[in-house]
């Protein structure tokens, strides 16, 4: 009977590697939820209080590569405050960010787990103005968010000379 406990228990536990290895790095439980369309302002957002933090893995394959010199990405609008059209607080520090405050979600492969949070970033426009924000949440590209997304706050896009009904506007960022 010991010997068979031991061989169930060594097929239990390959069985659950096998299928831990066999998973998409992409899966996450509880994850947020970001629909982004254009002249739409309501952007839908769930929380989660669960983060996976074991799997680091680099950035998200189908995310551009960050460029020191500026990374391309669509600027999206997003409310970050507690009745805003964000949802939940923040996967960064669990807080809600209200108006004025500059702030910004990036999509899931450069948000990269959270290694950004806390960073200040620039973003530039076509119009050749820009804005510094703090990067304090994850546009889940698992859940709609498209993958080369920066969701601003209306600060932001306000510092950038933009109207926030245009949806989506092209930009370039980089770490400030």
């Amino acid at each position: 009977m010991k010997i068979m406990g031991k061989l169930g228990f060594m097929v239990l536990f390959g069985l659950l590697t096998i299928t831990t290895l066999l998973l998409p790095h992409h899966v996450t439980l509880g994850s947020r939820h970001h629909n982004h369309h254009p002249k739409d302002h309501h952007h839908d957002h769930h929380h989660s209080k669960h983060k996976d933090h074991d799997h680091h893995h680099h950035g998200d394959p189908t995310s551009p590569r960050i460029e020191p010199h500026g990374t391309h990405a669509i600027l999206t609008f997003n409310d970050f405050g507690p009745h805003g059209d964000g949802g939940g607080p923040s996967e960064c520090d669990s807080r809600f960010h209200p108006l004025p405050q500059k702030v910004v979600a990036l999509s899931t492969g450069w948000y990269n787990n959270g290694e950004f949070c806390g960073r200040m970033i620039r973003i530039t426009a076509r119009n050749g103005r820009s804005a510094v924000a703090r990067v304090v949440d994850e546009c889940d590209s698992t859940h709609g968010c498209k993958h080369n997304i920066v969701d601003a706050s209306k600060t932001v896009w306000h510092d950038l000379g933009l109207n926030t009904d245009i949806g989506e506007v092209p930009v370039t960022w980089t770490l400030a």
